[in-house]
């Protein structure tokens, strides 16, 4: 196995040293699309990215690797969860919903070099949706207390996604930049991947206690986010919904600005 190991090392070298590589990072704004986009808000990310353009007479294609983070909501309510004989508590809940994500790619470019360069391109990557729920002290100390401060709902999915955009040289716009060196990246794609629990954080209402003998949502409906609360005089457990967790399919469209910069000539 090791004269394979080596050959393979051997061959990435050799690919890197006749390779262009290429970095940069980017402003992405993924709007929810479809049933997605009944729950939660659009999502905003920073992005960073490395590709390597391949020698020769495929120069025009390019292959790589991006990482992003986002957040597609934050957000602090004041709660009042009663319980039915007039117990509860009003307190502050903290949500924060976030998307760490990353994919491989591929670029076909229209030319080589030129000033104005459009491309389409294909992804395949993994997205993590992951949101905290923390629960503040409540205002009146005697009154119902929180007996889990954070709850933590997270989910992730693999996607593929297609589109493209365009590469406009840095140099139209200084003349101090070097022709060839830098890109304005500009690019538009379709995101599709499997179902998903997220945090509906788009209508947030505040609720009452949660009844156990209550009917099971209908379907499509979120799922209540439960926090146990404990009555400080009585001593009694009970729970307030704090979020509703919907599912649906992943769809994002993703509008993404960026730069792009060559590494070595």
């Amino acid at each position: 196995m090791k004269p394979f190991y080596t050959s393979i090392f051997t061959l990435f070298i050799s690919i890197a040293a006749v390779a262009q590589f290429e970095a940069g990072g980017s402003y992405s704004l993924s709007i929810p699309q479809q049933e997605m986009a009944q729950n939660i808000q659009p999502l905003h990310s920073m992005n960073g990215l490395i590709q390597y353009r391949l020698p020769g007479k495929f120069s025009r294609v390019t292959f790589g690797t991006e990482l992003g983070i986002g957040i597609y909501a934050h957000e602090t309510r004041d709660q009042d969860l009663r319980f039915p004989d007039g117990s509860g508590t009003n307190t502050t809940i903290d949500y924060v919903s976030s998307v760490f994500q990353g994919n491989l790619f591929s670029r076909l470019y229209l030319h080589k070099e030129a000033k104005f360069n459009p491309y389409i391109n294909g992804k395949a990557g993994y997205a993590n949706f992951f949101s905290n729920v923390t629960v503040g002290d409540p205002e009146d100390e005697d009154d119902c207390r929180p007996l889990e401060r954070k709850n933590i709902i997270r989910d992730h999915t693999f996607y593929y996604a297609w589109g493209g955009g365009f590469q406009l040289d840095l140099g139209l716009f200084s003349k101090k930049q070097q022709p060839g060196r830098g890109y304005i990246d500009i690019s538009v794609n379709q995101v599709t991947g499997c179902n998903l629990d997220y945090i509906n954080t788009k209508n947030i209402q505040d609720h009452v206690h949660v009844d156990p003998n209550a009917p099971a949502p209908l379907p499509g409906k979120g799922e209540p986010l439960n926090v146990r609360f404990v009555n400080v005089s009585t001593q009694a457990v009970h729970e307030h919904q704090v979020a509703e967790v919907y599912n649906s399919p992943l769809r994002m469209l993703d509008i993404k600005l960026g730069v792009i910069f060559k590494l070595a000539k």
